[in-house]
């Protein structure tokens, strides 16, 4: 049976507000009728999924909203939660719930905010998660020296699992930081090749687009996360596949997947276009892939 990963923009809102930053931003959140639609959606296609990623700018904005989901699916959906988040508003009981029910959960590290390693060490051996966690190091085109400094750091707390997520779609790379960028992914596969592995993709698709279905704030489904980026927005409408009030993902296995890789190339050439250096920085990181992985098995 073919499962699909479900994404949840639990939120357009952000605790932050980076410079770099290129996803759109309001205050947009689900009504209480979507959180039941989707808590249906869920509890219905439960068979058909691998995971549900809890996503937005920052998810624990709403936690409480992510607890209702959780909460009336759990019985049928048990060890698939997922949730990305900047900590910088973590206490004591989101944590133990991560604890609880979470699978995995990514950390995202951007250069512009202090991220505070101690109080997160501190929260992970308390509720013994270490085993369930990634860091995503994100590089910005004005710092793209600060990869190896997080990994630097991040290996100083016995940290093993990460991923260099350069910022996409941004008209700010140029060939001078690029290849800073390249030099400093070098440097990080160098500091410890015996442990630290790229896992390897297959072009541009694969490595960039995330093929799950993404439920946005506006309650439809889209096949794929980056219709939420400023560069992607107007060709949301090519990637919709049904609005989650009335989906059944049973209907996805008779779905034309081909179809929107197919439509997410033809766009891709319009979206380079409008944003200089896209291309060389794709390649870049297909090369190397975006993923630096570990073996979750060695550690």
């Amino acid at each position: 049976m073919i499962k699909k990963d479900i994404i949840i923009n639990m939120t357009r809102r952000c605790n932050y507000n980076c410079s770099y930053c290129n996803v759109i931003k309001d205050n947009s959140v689900f009504s209480k009728q979507n959180i039941e639609d989707i808590v249906n959606f869920l509890k219905f296609n439960s068979q058909y999924i691998n995971t549900v990623k809890f996503f937005g700018w920052e998810p624990i904005l709403v936690f409480d909203d992510i607890k209702h989901i959780i909460e009336n699916t759990k019985d049928e959906i048990w060890n698939k939660f997922v949730i990305v988040t900047n900590a910088k508003i973590l206490n004591d009981e989101i944590w133990e719930y991560f604890s609880k029910y979470f699978e995995t959960i990514f950390f995202s590290i951007d250069t512009e905010n202090d991220f505070n390693y101690e109080k997160v060490i501190n929260f992970i051996n308390q509720f013994s998660l270490n085993h369930k966690l990634y860091f995503n190091i994100v590089i910005n085109p004005w710092e793209e020296n600060n990869s190896l400094e997080q990994f630097t750091i991040l290996k100083e707390y016995w940290i093993n699992k990460y991923n260099i997520l350069p910022v996409y779609y941004t008209k700010e790379w140029n060939k001078k930081n690029l290849l800073a960028l390249s030099e400093n992914i070098k440097n990080i596969l160098n500091f410890n090749l015996d442990y630290y592995w790229f896992q390897q993709n297959e072009g541009y698709v694969s490595s960039l687009i995330n093929e799950s279905f993404f439920i946005d704030t506006d309650s439809k489904i889209y096949y794929s996360d980056i219709v939420s980026t400023y560069l992607w927005n107007p060709y949301k409408r090519h990637l919709f596949i049904w609005d989650i009030a009335e989906s059944n993902l049973n209907d996805f296995i008779n779905l034309d997947f081909w179809k929107y890789k197919k439509i997410i190339k033809v766009l891709e050439n319009f979206v380079y276009n409008k944003s200089e250096w896209q291309k060389e920085l794709h390649e870049i990181m297909d090369y190397f892939s975006v993923y630096l992985n570990n073996n979750w098995n060695d550690f």
